[in-house]
């Protein structure tokens, strides 16, 4: 029977070569459009800026002095002027220039002939032509300025050329000259005009703010803010007072027309690299992928229906390419001989798996009944009552805590942590709980006890685990309260009223960790109705779902509202850290001990 699905990853790789010669064609075409783009910005941004920093050459190279004429430039509105084009500005130049000798010429003959009041006449006369020829001579620097750079926008066939010189406000920059081309005049405003305000705020034209900041040249152009012109700025400085700015531009959709110019014929041509590059893959991706992925597939097909062995021997026999598809048909027949094998060890391994999971079970089993349980004759009676329990995060955990009667009058408490959890934890566990109980049946007091515990504990501990105690004696006819603490949690009392007082007196390291260390005895007394909680880390760091700790105070809250017997206290402090974590992982094992002293214990006559 012929599977549905048979052609399917040919069609499949047509579809994906397909998708492949689209995204590559509209990369390929993003990446010359870029490329085009950048390098065409690049030789007219240097075209531009080779443009103005001619024209402002030829400007300081002429003696333009923006200190001295512009101010004169900007007083001769009957000479520089919007209605005055550079010829008609020749031909008054030159009528002020023969006017002027003329009547030098006539002054002259005058004074040579002796005729004095026909001189003394004429000299008024020579001093106004004098005067008019000077304020001419001043405009037409100007007017060789501006003829300048309409000669340079006609040829170069920029939009904008013009000298500006920007104002302090950085909003606006006043128009020294602006050359024309073609049909454009000054008169019908098309261009810009001596003293006419440009609005240019910094906002909008950073480029030329920082030329002129830096007296530097952009190394790129800029985009005006209507996206209508690419703009170079130049500084001209070099004999002015005040920096002035050569600014040239060229429209962009010219720009973006001869970008695409060059940018189409490239991208054909890759276009029909691709189609051909990909149908050639296609047709070798048949022949050497399609067809023998076909074969392979059949035959693990059959395999999956049968079940039967010698279907590795029979891929091994098939003549396959020598690649990678050769490669995966070694290894499916491997994979079918270990799939064989693996198949009748899984009962095996399952079994293995059970007995593994049934010895944890034991574990778990064996450390509950390594601690104490509550019971006769810890009661009100012996003159405390006395409450504790343990949850493990793991299945065999580190935590711990213990109590038992020294004597008649004597009852001992601990609380500890060992510094891992599993089995060896649990093992750990037992030792040190072993070793402390033996210590302190032995009449050792509590630091002297930690002390040799830890000398015992440190010894052959390869593993370099240790275990932070609390241990206390109480004294159950007067109250006093012996006790020792080697790098635990403090612990807490709660007097009958409510109010709380932090144990929290370090007397020493965690036991295990170095040899030979001494741990202080400190005393305080529990009086009647006081409550002693001993707990671990897994209490005050006990965390929400947010990752934040519990913390002491919170304890402390939990301890001081808990009511009751010393088993509804210890309740009411589990119920807290359960509510606090919420749905957040239990981290840490949690382990809680309340005693609480009661009436002295009645002693026999």
């Amino acid at each position: 029977m012929v599977d549905i699905r048979s052609g399917r990853l040919v069609r499949k790789l047509m579809v994906a070569f397909a998708l492949f010669a689209i995204i590559a064609a509209t990369l390929s075409a993003v990446f010359i459009h870029t490329s085009v783009r950048s390098t065409y910005l690049d030789t007219q941004a240097q075209r531009l800026a080779q443009l103005a920093d001619y024209a402002g050459a030829s400007a300081s190279s002429n003696g333009y002095d923006a200190g001295n004429d512009l101010p004169s430039w900007l007083d001769m509105g009957d000479i520089i002027n919007r209605g005055t084009s550079y010829e008609d500005f020749l031909a008054e130049q030159q009528l002020a220039y023969d006017t002027y000798n003329d009547l030098i010429a006539r002054y002259n003959e005058a004074e040579l002939a002796g005729d004095t009041p026909t001189a003394d006449a004429l000299l008024p006369q020579v001093s106004a032509a004098e005067e008019n020829y000077a304020r001419v001579s001043v405009a037409s620097y100007y007017y060789s300025l501006f003829n300048m750079l309409s000669r340079l926008k006609s040829a170069y066939e920029v939009s904008d050329f013009m000298i500006i010189a920007p104002e302090d406000d950085r909003q606006t920059a006043m128009c020294i000259a602006a050359g024309i081309a073609g049909e454009e005049s000054p008169a019908a405003g098309d261009v810009a005009f001596l003293g006419d305000d440009i609005e240019c705020p910094e906002s909008s034209y950073p480029g030329l703010w920082r030329a002129y900041d830096t007296g530097k040249t952009p190394a790129e152009l800029e985009l005006s803010p209507d996206g209508s012109r690419y703009l170079m700025y130049v500084p001209v400085s070099s004999v002015f007072t005040d920096t002035w700015l050569c600014v040239v531009s060229i429209p962009s959709d010219e720009l973006d027309s001869a970008v695409m110019d060059q940018m189409v014929p490239t991208l054909g041509v890759t276009v029909a690299v691709y189609v051909i590059c990909l149908a050639a893959l296609l047709v070798l991706f048949r022949s050497q992928l399609v067809r023998p992925l076909s074969a392979l597939s059949g035959m693990v097909s059959t395999y999956a229906q049968t079940h039967e062995a010698d279907t590795a021997g029979s891929i091994r026999e098939r003549t396959w390419p020598r690649d990678e598809i050769g490669i995966l048909a070694d290894r499916t027949a491997e994979m079918i001989d270990e799939t064989d094998a693996y198949t009748k060890s899984l009962s095996a391994l399952t079994a293995e798996r059970e007995r593994v999971r049934s010895e944890l079970a034991v574990a778990t089993r064996i450390q509950a009944s390594a601690l104490p349980e509550v019971a006769p004759p810890f009661t009100g009676e012996c003159g405390f009552t006395l409450a504790a329990s343990m949850e493990p995060a793991k299945e065999v955990g580190g935590d711990f805590f213990d109590f038992f009667m020294v004597d008649d009058t004597h009852v001992a408490v601990l609380v500890a942590d060992v510094s891992d959890k599993g089995v060896p934890a649990a093992l750990f566990m037992m030792r040190s709980k072993a070793i402390i109980k033996q210590l302190v049946m032995e009449g050792r007091a509590p630091a002297e006890a930690l002390a040799r515990a830890n000398d015992d504990l440190c010894h052959d501990n390869e593993q370099g685990m240790f275990v932070t105690v609390w241990l206390g004696v109480l004294d159950t006819t007067n109250g006093t309260l012996s006790y020792a603490c080697a790098g635990h949690n403090p612990p807490v009392v709660r007097s009958a009223d409510g109010s709380i007082v932090w144990l929290r007196d370090r007397s020493g390291l965690m036991l295990g960790a170095f040899g030979g260390v001494s741990y202080r005895a400190f005393t305080r007394t529990l009086e009647m109705g006081e409550t002693l909680v001993l707990y671990t880390d897994g209490v005050t760091e006990a965390m929400d779902e947010s990752g934040t700790c519990l913390g002491e105070p919170a304890l402390e809250e939990l301890v001081a509202q808990a009511t009751g017997e010393p088993s509804e206290m210890m309740a009411h402090v589990f119920a807290g850290v359960h509510a606090y974590a919420g749905n957040a992982p239990q981290a840490d094992d949690i382990t809680v001990l309340c005693l609480r002293r009661t009436a002295a214990p009645a002693t026999s006559a």
